[in-house]
């Protein structure tokens, strides 16, 4: 089969890592795939198989580049003035076209293709007028139905109605299913495929010797993700602080990621005179080797569609403490594993913290990790896509 994945750029990121990996998952049960990216950024993140091609689709810089097009930006940023959160949808109109265009070409080359997967909300909202029955359009997050405020039905309207909709988990599934029956939508499939892991190249790259780790001199709790409000940085240290005083716990607090809110997170760092045990190491290009020499990983996020930094951590050995956040973590932290689930207050999520450190020999080698770590294999879930979109066209 000829498959297309379609992403907003590939900047290292958690949905464009998951494109990679799909892309890579597809290819190596011998499907012709493609990975397609439509921002004109710097490269960070590509596929590891070599038989996946890839093309760029700067949809903003050809429509730009027509002339007319500047125009109609001109219009969408004002339209956007007065309808708040509009000017990707309207702007849409125009890059569908560029879309459409580019992708006409690739497939007189290469031939034309029996599935297209665009993943995340950002991405398909730049095509959204197009109509085919290939798409397949998958949402990595919880929704929030009253997004565009007044104008929120309509707007979700143009992006989900009568669309084959793909969710990463139960919850962004029920999440989804709220807001198009709060807005009267009616999609024309919603199912749950989840996000594909490739368990043999996690433990490759967790072996890889890195100087920064090596050079760490104590032992260390991970935080790991992207610097936003979302993944709740402050929360991991104020219940890692309280955990130091009341628990007794000596590991130092080192956090991978990079985002707006560093210099806010280092701030408080220092307000907390915690610059001798948390660290902020940055963004890391391989993240693996800190999961596996972490004693702990600690999710303490305000939501998760999923949260694949959970299964990446089981993944190379080191347990999990995750906040019982809204969205797909349950769907991961479940049987014994969701003993280690907080609520999100800093005296509970120290509780657990030291209970997982001092259970930590025992956590990784229970039944529910293998069981958990199953059903995100990259196999099983292409299967799922092939089962329910290729096998029965």
């Amino acid at each position: 089969m000829k498959i297309a994945i379609v992403v907003n750029s590939l900047k290292m990121g958690g949905m464009e890592r998951v494109a990679c990996n799909l892309s890579d998952a597809f290819a190596k049960q011998d499907h012709d795939t493609h990975l397609i990216y439509l921002k004109d950024r710097k490269v960070e993140i590509s596929p590891d198989d070599t038989r996946v091609q890839i093309h760029l689709f700067p949809l903003q810089k050809i429509v730009i580049s027509s002339g007319i097009g500047s125009i109609w930006l001109m219009l969408c940023r004002l339209l956007n003035i007065f309808w708040r959160k509009s000017f990707l949808l309207f702007f849409a109109y125009a890059e569908a076209i560029a879309f459409s265009y580019k992708l006409k070409q690739l497939e007189k080359k290469s031939g034309r293709f029996d599935l297209i997967i665009f993943r995340g909300q950002g991405t398909f909202s730049h095509i959204w007028t197009l109509k085919d029955p290939r798409f397949v359009f998958v949402c990595e997050s919880m929704q929030n139905k009253m997004h565009y405020g007044d104008r929120s039905k309509k707007m979700f309207s143009w992006l989900f109605s009568n669309r084959k909709m793909v969710c990463v988990s139960k919850e962004v599934k029920k999440s989804l299913i709220d807001l198009v029956e709060s807005h009267s939508i009616s999609c024309e499939s919603i199912e749950v495929i989840s996000n594909p892991n490739d368990y043999g190249k996690i433990l490759k790259n967790a072996a890889v010797q890195d100087d920064q780790i090596d050079h760490h001199p104590r032992p260390y709790i991970l935080g790991l993700g992207r610097l936003v409000s979302g993944k709740n940085f402050p929360l991991l240290i104020d219940a890692y602080q309280y955990a130091r005083e009341h628990f007794g716990i000596t590991q130092d607090l080192v956090i991978v990621g990079e985002g707006r809110e560093r210099a806010s997170i280092d701030k408080k760092i220092q307000q907390l005179e915690l610059e001798h045990c948390v660290f902020l190491k940055g963004q890391q290009n391989n993240p693996f080797p800190w999961y596996k020499k972490a004693d702990l990983f600690v999710l303490s996020s305000k939501s998760e569609g999923l949260g694949m930094v959970i299964i990446e951590s089981l993944a190379c050995g080191t347990p999990v403490v995750a906040t019982n956040c809204p969205g797909g973590v349950r769907d991961i932290m479940q049987g014994k594993l969701s003993r280690y689930l907080a609520e999100q207050n800093p005296k509970v999520l120290a509780e657990k913290i030291a209970l997982a450190l001092e259970e930590k020999d025992s956590i990784i080698s229970l039944p529910d990790v293998a069981s958990s770590l199953e059903k995100f294999d990259e196999n099983y879930i292409v299967q799922q896509y092939y089962d329910k979109y290729l096998a029965h066209p």
